[in-house]
């Protein structure tokens, strides 16, 4: 059972592969599925260190949901910020074009959802440590689970994401 996990957290790579393929012309898509990339790839890079931490892994969880969000929320930012320092035009036409979309709404939501899962479950963990209860039930039978959803429903809004990038393009020129 827990190599569903696994793959499930490897094969966001896959669906930000594909969602590169689908949507290698428009490029704010591809600004944004790059920086999902950068965030995943970090994210399996410390899971064997923090995958170590009995206690503190679940804080520590939490703490890489709210660095998911920041594709979402700064990436337009600091698209502007790279463009001032190298002047390529790239990233001036990901500033100008760059409009929130229902899709990194739903990611926003699913990563608010999966914080308060880890930080609930890492309530648990430590009233468990210091004996105030008797069984961490949320962390052995539900956490897993919810997480799994979460990680299943955000491949899923990737490749819509990158599914629609067309329309949203020649939505956003019309608009300017």
């Amino acid at each position: 059972m827990y190599d569903i996990y696994s793959l499930v957290d490897h094969g966001q790579l896959i669906f930000i592969a594909v969602g590169l393929l689908l949507s290698w012309t428009s490029a704010t898509a591809r600004w944004f599925l790059i920086s999902y990339a950068v965030v995943i790839v970090l994210n399996l890079a410390s899971y064997p260190i923090s995958s170590q931490w009995n206690t503190h892994y679940y804080l520590f969880q939490a703490s890489i949901n709210i660095v998911f969000m920041l594709p979402i929320v700064y990436r337009r930012n600091l698209a502007i910020y790279i463009y001032e320092k190298t002047s390529i035009d790239f990233y001036k036409q990901i500033y100008d074009n760059q409009k929130l979309s229902a899709q990194e709404c739903m990611i926003a939501l699913i990563f608010v959802m999966a914080i308060f899962v880890n930080l609930m479950t890492w309530t648990e963990v430590l009233a468990y440590k210091h004996s105030l209860i008797s069984n961490a039930y949320f962390k052995l039978y539900f956490r897993d689970n919810i997480i799994l959803c979460v990680q299943l429903v955000l491949c899923a809004c990737l490749l819509t994401y990158a599914l629609k990038a067309q329309s949203r393009d020649i939505t956003t020129e019309e608009a300017n």
